[in-house]
């Protein structure tokens, strides 16, 4: 099950709709509900909040994303980590910001229930950046920023797989150019698309990540 959860702090949705997960969920947390992460706090055991999301995804043996404004060294990256069962699966930042300091990679995540594409806040409006994606072959991908519903659609048909779409304000899911599901809801429950074969083209190499040109 794919789980978006907006507008609760750590502590109220562990409290109060953790229960609810499920081995195999996927949880999104998009940017802006859990606040900023400190990569130096956390080294130093000063945060604990990717810790916390390490021991639940262990706890439940399910998988969650966290989209949100990461600080590494001297920069500031609007990021998402994947969190898979206690491991941290890796991290992608936003390769175009207009306010943030530019990430290198686009990353396609081979997590256990399929393999998840992510689309972080303006990167969504190039559309060489959907190409590189397609060519991954993603059960889904996460597009984790403002919501532009004229865009979504497009980049379903294009990548053949479920787009979700995930704001602080509303979330879609859209699968073969059309919307499935809009709410409005701080949390939203969808079942996850099946996952798709992975391309024979892709070595275990570049299977997770493909480098900016």
């Amino acid at each position: 099950m794919l789980r978006v959860i907006k507008n609760l702090s750590l502590n109220a949705f562990m409290i109060g709709f953790l229960p609810l997960a499920g081995e195999k969920d996927l949880l999104v947390f998009p940017r802006g509900a859990l606040g900023c992460v400190d990569m130096n706090a956390e080294l130093k055991g000063e945060s604990d909040k990717l810790l916390r999301l390490s021991s639940m995804t262990a706890d439940k043996k399910c998988a969650c994303v966290l989209n949100a404004d990461f600080k590494a060294g001297a920069g500031l990256f609007n990021s998402a980590a994947v969190i898979e069962e206690g491991e941290i699966v890796g991290v992608s930042d936003e390769i175009s910001p207009k306010a943030h300091d530019a990430g290198s990679a686009l990353r396609c995540y081979e997590l256990k229930e399929g393999r998840v594409g992510i689309l972080l806040g303006d990167d969504l409006l190039f559309p060489e950046l959907w190409s590189r994606l397609a060519f991954c072959a993603p059960s889904l991908i996460l597009c984790l920023g403002s919501y532009r519903a004229e865009l979504y659609p497009a980049l379903s048909r294009l990548c053949d797989c479920a787009v979700c779409a995930v704001s602080k304000e509303r979330t879609g899911i859209y699968a073969q150019g059309a919307l499935i599901k809009s709410s409005f809801e701080d949390i939203l429950s969808l079942p996850l698309p099946k996952s798709r074969r992975r391309p024979a083209v892709l070595t275990k190499k570049v299977k997770t990540s493909i480098e900016r040109t």
